[in-house]
């Protein structure tokens, strides 16, 4: 029910472990939630981790607007960041993604922030456009700024066939006030279909972002052989980013899918070949700096028919991706109909850098 994966530093920086799960069905939710709450704790008990070391955990559910205030109440009073979202997880009713940062409430260096807004307005444009004010308020009262210290975004997005150009308009008008272009840099995301927890929400994005780094700590990844600057079709994200530490690279990796150079859908109607795709794409991005897919350490594969997941997972497993690495696989339609399947992902690989370690 649960895998995992670890990073331990070789120079004593913090030690990273990454879990996913999902839930066997039995006769309701809470039972469900309760079976797999339990075994993550055992994963977790026999990697030396507790709840103090969760750094970023993530729910999916398959029916938010009912399951949402059964889970918020069970899981109460933990200190992690929490992100939940409405993805209905691959022959289940909940899955879990963590990633656990041992000790890091300690750290001396650097420090994280996460971000979440409340505030609905009308409209996906309307809602982004809020979602991305707020962050930018919360990150100035820090006395940082989004374009150097916001390094990870996922934006949920309720309908993505109909809501995802509202939300692109909003985001790349936002972009243009800070002097964000194709020219300077965007911020790796993920944007894909979720629903909130309140169903009339369109919008919702999840922010990470760290105080003490320096611009030269963050290498941008593009991989133009393979994959288009996203500004060609009209969105601005960048494909992953290199977070360079003292003593370890992190490798996140936006929602990737089966596209070329020129910004156009591979393989259309072949999931297969989109997964080879995609896989290839992914691969290309975490070497440009520097790594290879067995530095990856978790995995979310988002799929817009579930029918189509043993296909997917026989593909991407003969293609190189560690068949234990932490996956879960989710629901969740992609923002071109035309893509079958994406994937996000985080590498760890340990470095010798000059840079403060991660401790």
């Amino acid at each position: 029910m649960i895998t995992h994966a670890q990073f331990i530093s070789s120079s004593g920086g913090i030690e990273e472990h990454f879990f996913a799960g999902t839930a066997p069905c039995t006769s309701g939710f809470t039972e469900d939630l309760e079976l797999l709450l339990e075994a993550y704790s055992k994963a977790m008990a026999e990697c030396g981790c507790t709840v103090n070391d969760e750094f970023l955990l993530r729910f999916h559910l398959s029916d938010p607007a009912n399951q949402s205030d059964l889970l918020r109440k069970r899981i109460a009073n933990r200190g992690s960041f929490i992100s939940v979202v409405g993805q209905k997880p691959l022959n289940s009713r909940v899955a879990l993604e963590c990633w656990c940062w041992k000790n890091w409430r300690q750290m001396k260096h650097y420090t994280p922030y996460w971000f979440q807004t409340e505030t609905v307005k009308k409209g996906s444009y309307d809602q982004m456009a809020v979602e991305f004010a707020e962050l930018d308020e919360f990150i100035t009262s820090k006395n940082l700024e989004v374009e150097l210290n916001t390094i990870r975004t996922w934006i949920y997005c309720k309908d993505v066939d109909n809501n995802y150009a509202g939300l692109v308009k909003a985001r790349n008008d936002y972009f243009a006030t800070r002097n964000m272009n194709s020219k300077t840099h965007f911020i790796t995301s993920t944007g894909i279909e979720g629903q909130c927890e309140d169903p009339y929400r369109l919008v919702r994005m999840d922010s990470l972002s760290f105080s003490g780094i320096k611009r030269e700590q963050i290498q941008f990844l593009y991989a133009l052989e393979n994959l288009s600057p996203t500004a060609i079709y009209g969105v601005s994200f960048e494909r992953g980013t290199r977070m360079i530490w003292g003593d370890r690279s992190h490798y996140l990796i936006s929602g990737t899918a089966s596209i070329d150079n020129k910004g156009a859908v591979l393989f259309p109607g072949d999931v297969r070949s989109q997964a080879r795709r995609m896989i290839e794409n992914i691969n290309a991005l975490v070497s440009e700096g520097g790594g290879d897919l067995s530095d990856l350490k978790c995995a979310t594969l988002y799929l817009r028919d579930t029918a189509d997941a043993e296909t997917v997972h026989d593909e991407i497993f003969r293609c190189g991706l560690d068949r234990n690495i932490p996956l879960v696989t989710l629901q969740a339609p992609v923002c071109r109909p035309a893509w079958l399947v994406e994937m996000e992902c985080i590498g760890v690989k340990s470095e010798n850098n000059p840079f403060p370690i991660l401790v």
